[in-house]
């Protein structure tokens, strides 16, 4: 009988992910903010209570530490249904599609990463 290998699955992020202090909203209406489950230059998951189809591009607005916010433009990668009783009804990964000039630098200073290639 063969043996069996794992399978290491390739890590194909171009961009590590942090925990940080960035919050968001929809950025057509004002409401709460919402933490962010992880984020890079690259882009942010979320938990959201709201259906949000793969492909779909929204706008977010990303409430940076310091009363500082930037307005980018979305796509949702997946969406994935939380288990029973967690914070939110779906987990969603989204990648930045359009940032404002300057949004680089201000996500670098808040990830804390002064070196990192786009």
């Amino acid at each position: 009988m063969a043996e069996k290998t794992p399978q290491v699955k390739e890590e194909r992020r171009r961009y590590p992910r942090l925990e940080v202090p960035i919050m968001y909203r929809s950025s057509r209406k004002e409401g709460p903010v919402h933490p962010t489950q992880n984020f890079s230059l690259g882009g942010v998951r979320i938990y959201s209570n709201a259906y949000l189809k793969e492909g779909k591009q929204i706008e977010i607005e990303l409430c940076l530490p310091q009363e500082d916010s930037i307005v980018a433009t979305v796509r949702v990668v997946w969406t994935k249904v939380l288990p029973p009783g967690s914070d939110a009804v779906f987990d969603v990964a989204l990648e930045f599609l359009d940032l404002p000039a300057g949004a680089i630098e201000k996500l670098k200073k808040v990830l804390k990463m002064d070196s990192v290639e786009e």
